[in-house]
């Protein structure tokens, strides 16, 4: 049966929702500033007075302290690897073809085509530059001394479009000495010489100087009137070459591609084609383009990647190594955050239950120590950082002894990666508000009339 009290009480519904929203929304606009009042007394306050600068101080101090070392030390491990693995993948770019195309059989010589070269080039418009070379071990002898190198025959016109070498070289050299021939200075009456430029490192170890004469030995013995002897054959000394990059400088002499092929005693043949692309980093996408067209021709692309594939590996898993290692040390200073929460709490647990007898509810004041984790990590965040800049910027920029004495390159190679930097960054922070979950359950948990009752 319908009565008078059904639309009235529908009245009163309708008067009473808005009511108990807007005062609900007072009272969280009310805990909001509580919260951000309380924030400030135990992350700030407690500073500005002697009498309270404490146990709640060093409770601030040693979390921020702890996740801006962290900070600190990962951003200036990784900038630095960073530039060292730049630094060697420059040299390695700069010594080496981005992308050499051999026969897929190893060893196999490949005949001399001009066609070929032109061909290869028009695959993709990526490819700069190519040009032909020969390589092949051979014996160096200098008097009694002797050494063991490889010899790299290349056309010196091509090869400038190729390889960066000129920057190594000697001074007054350029590589189009390898097509000359001159006499030996440490020869009286010599004869014209072919020319080659040695490693430094190699010159130095033989004992010789820029204008002596050197001779190469082949490896494979040479089936002559005489029996089996190696071939012999002298040259000059027109330069050298210092790159930085050890492998090379050990065991490089570098000579024009006729003089080698002659040397080795091939006709009119390479070892393999050298080229140059725009994004040396892209060598395996276009090595795979270029595999297709090369296979049924019985030759193959090899990226420079595949070349110094071990060493890459060291470089990922070094700086993998050391991303962890810094790694732990944010999480040691997140785990200081716990640990100070959790030592607040018990310290001031009297004003956490005296704070929910005034009507503060338990997520408020889960709130509380979720922003506290928060802003201590942000602070943490901000403070590492700034060292970490200071620090990248006097390792750059100044000749620090126990740096620069073991490292070959001044100044020291820095990259800052900003992707680097916002990963670690709000990295940081997340395990700061993570380490903060803990006693933010913790003091949900906390019992009112329990802590009420003992503490008075």
């Amino acid at each position: 049966m319908y009565t008078i009290a059904e639309p009235c009480k529908h009245i009163l519904m309708f008067i009473q929702n808005p009511l108990r929203t807007f005062f609900r929304e007072k009272r969280m606009a009310a805990n909001s500033k509580a919260i951000r009042f309380l924030l400030h007394r135990y992350l700030i306050s407690s500073w500005a007075s002697k009498s309270r600068r404490s146990a709640s101080a060093i409770g601030v101090l040693l979390p921020v302290l702890g996740v801006s070392i962290g900070v600190f030390a990962f951003t200036v491990v990784l900038s630095v690897m960073g530039g060292f693995v730049t630094n060697i993948k420059s040299h390695l770019l700069n010594m080496q073809a981005h992308i050499e195309v051999v026969a897929i059989e190893r060893g196999k010589q490949i005949p001399e085509n001009k066609d070929l070269m032109q061909q290869i080039q028009s695959i993709s418009s990526e490819i700069l530059a190519i040009s032909p070379y020969q390589s092949g071990d051979v014996i160096l002898q200098s008097g009694s001394r002797g050494a063991m190198a490889r010899l790299e025959g290349i056309d010196p016109a091509l090869a400038e479009g190729t390889l960066s070498l000129q920057k190594y070289l000697s001074e007054d050299i350029t590589l189009n000495i390898l097509n000359r021939k001159l006499p030996a200075e440490n020869i009286t009456k010599s004869d014209l010489f072919p020319t080659v430029i040695v490693t430094l490192d190699l010159m130095n170890l033989l004992g010789l100087h820029v204008g002596d004469s050197l001779t190469l030995v082949s490896t494979i013995p040479d089936d002559g009137i005489g029996g089996l002897a190696p071939t012999q054959f002298p040259v000059m000394i027109a330069g050298y070459i210092s790159s930085g990059n050890f492998s090379f400088n050990q065991k490089r002499v570098i000579s024009s591609l006729k003089i080698t092929n002659q040397f080795f005693q091939y006709e009119k043949s390479w070892l393999g084609l050298q080229l140059k692309i725009k994004s040396p980093l892209e060598a395996d996408k276009i090595s795979q383009k270029l595999n297709k067209i090369l296979k049924p021709m019985g030759l193959r692309a090899k990226p420079w990647t595949e070349s110094n594939s071990a060493l890459l590996k060291v470089l990922t898993l070094e700086r993998f190594g050391m991303s962890f290692v810094m790694l732990m040390i944010i999480l040691v200073g997140c785990f200081s955050i716990s640990i100070s929460l959790l030592l607040t709490i018990r310290r001031k647990s009297n004003e956490m239950a005296i704070l929910r007898s005034l009507g503060f509810e338990q997520s408020d004041l889960s709130k509380l120590f979720l922003w506290q984790g928060f802003l201590i990590g942000f602070a943490g965040v901000i403070i590492g950082l700034a060292l970490g800049g200071v620090a990248l910027y006097c390792i750059h920029n100044y000749q620090i002894p126990f740096i620069t004495t073991s490292y070959s390159s001044k100044p020291l190679p820095v990259l800052i990666d900003i992707y680097e930097i916002v990963f670690i960054s709000f990295g940081s922070i997340f395990l700061a508000m993570l380490a903060a979950v803990w006693p933010a359950i913790e003091v949900r948990n906390l019992d009112v009339i329990e802590v009420l009752s003992v503490r008075n």
